[in-house]
């Protein structure tokens, strides 16, 4: 740690001990006083030192300047009484106990390289979560929304998915296309993106196009037999922001300032442009050009989208909820039998938060119904089966129910759906909930209906399975 070299500089020109005589203290002090700097990185200090300090300090090193030891020091040192000597070592060891105290209560911990680097780590993996995680607001209404894979959706977004756009890196080249060119003139305008390194945008989709995938399509048949292909994108958002209506056109780019220029071909001749300028420029038609026939995608896609009936497609979705559903079918019990589960969990890995507090350690051994003075009781049915609903009834107006109660169907009517489960929740004045396949295994259930109450006393869970026929 910096900071502790420098405090040990400190204490080495400070301090003597006795077993020296003071011409070997000073020589000492001297000595420890050059390695200490000398093992000091002053060019990767965590401090702002002034250039002229960093020539005071080499030259502290070598005994000279502001802070050499001056000739007189070794007469003074050899003047010095007992007693003075005595206060000195006191001061001296006054000093250590205060660094000491200063670590043991983390007052340096800040300086440590290792602290600060694990400062960096997080939120540098932070960062990159949220880069890796997020989507463009269009690409994500996309997907949500217009009924697209998250591959497809990505077409639109220029810095998504594999492979990764330059788009947003210090550097950009790319040349604009158009489907009013010809098929051969788009291909050789591929390969010379290839040579070059650059990126192909395109506006929109394919005149007369309706669906996305066959744009994609007539993309991937240009590109066909190309060995490793550049990256061939929709980015209207480059078409509009370099106000792009002719093509071809190339762009060349570094951080902010660009250079674009139509009816042109050769990156050679653009990046010596670009050196003879002292801000960006467009150049506009410097030859024989195609106009850009696409509507901008992103322009297209609202289209559709404020066009789109949102509200029958809602019923329609709400409508066909239940039929997409997965359900855990389970046959009618034929005998009533009854168990007991332990719910301890042992956490194979830290668990926490979405805040990152802890929860618990990794190893840590848990039962989540010690401790609780508040169970649970849960009835577990058939809803198809009318028989199974009776029970329910039944058993709800002859049973003491153990705390909160919670009633769960294994499966839904799929045709009557939503008037189903009202019913249900109008008959039992109360929510039904449909049972996933998790806590069929987790219950051992292997028919129904069936009952799970908690036993606090022992921290168990009570599972009893009933044949509906034998109670009769």
């Amino acid at each position: 740690m910096r900071f502790s070299k420098l405090l040990t500089l400190f204490m080495a020109l400070s301090c003597g001990a006795h077993a020296q005589s003071p011409e070997q203290q000073a020589t000492q002090a001297k000595l420890e006083a050059k390695n200490v700097i000398d093992s000091i990185d002053l060019n990767n200090s965590p401090f702002e030192i002034p250039e002229s300090m960093k020539e005071k300090f080499r030259q502290a090193a070598q005994n000279k300047g502001d802070f050499a030891l001056p000739d007189s020091s070794m007469k003074a040192m050899q003047e010095l009484t007992p007693a003075q000597r005595k206060q000195m070592k006191v001061s001296i060891d006054n000093i250590k106990a205060k660094a000491e105290e200063m670590k043991a209560k983390g007052w340096l911990d800040p300086f440590e390289e290792k602290t600060v680097n694990k400062h960096v780590e997080k939120y540098r993996q932070s960062a990159q979560l949220l880069s890796e995680q997020s989507m463009s607001s269009l690409e994500r209404a996309l997907h949500e929304h217009a009924g697209l894979s998250k591959e497809q959706a990505s077409h639109f977004n220029a810095n998504s998915e594999r492979p990764q756009s330059r788009q947003n890196e210090a550097n950009e080249k790319a040349i604009f296309i158009s489907f009013s060119m010809d098929a051969k003139t788009i291909k050789d305008l591929i390969y010379l993106a290839k040579d070059e390194g650059a990126e192909v945008y395109i506006n929109g989709l394919y005149p007369g196009h309706k669906m996305i995938n066959d744009t994609m399509l007539l993309l991937r048949n240009m590109v066909a037999g190309i060995e490793e292909p550049p990256i061939v994108r929709f980015n209207p958002t480059a078409f509009k922001k370099y106000d792009v209506n002719s093509v071809p056109t190339i762009l060349y780019r570094e951080l902010d300032k660009y250079i674009v220029a139509s009816g042109v071909t050769s990156f050679d001749w653009l990046q010596n442009e670009y050196k003879n300028q002292s801000e960006s420029v467009n150049y506009g038609v410097s030859g024989p050009v195609s106009q850009v026939i696409e509507k901008s995608i992103i322009e297209e896609m609202k289209e559709r989208m404020a066009n789109y009936d949102w509200k029958a497609q809602r019923k329609r979705t709400v409508d066909s909820f239940w039929s997409r559903q997965t359900y855990t079918p389970l046959p009618r019990a034929t005998s009533t039998e009854e168990w007991l589960i332990d719910p301890t969990i042992t956490a194979y890995k830290d668990v926490t938060t979405p805040r990152g507090e802890l929860i618990a350690k990794q190893g840590a051994v848990m039962n989540p119904l010690k401790g609780h003075s508040a169970g649970f009781t849960t009835l577990i049915f058939n809803a198809t089966d009318i028989k199974q609903v009776e029970w329910v009834s039944r058993k709800l107006n002859e049973m003491n129910t153990v705390g909160q109660l919670m009633l769960i169907t294994s499966e839904v009517n799929k045709l009557k759906g939503w008037k189903h489960i009202g019913a249900l929740q109008n008959q039992f004045k109360q929510k039904i909930f449909l049972m996933p396949k998790e806590l069929a295994s987790r219950f051992q259930l292997s028919a129904l209906p069936a009952i799970v109450k908690t036993d606090l006393q022992k921290s168990m869970l009570h599972v009893t399975q009933f044949n509906i026929n034998e109670e009769k």
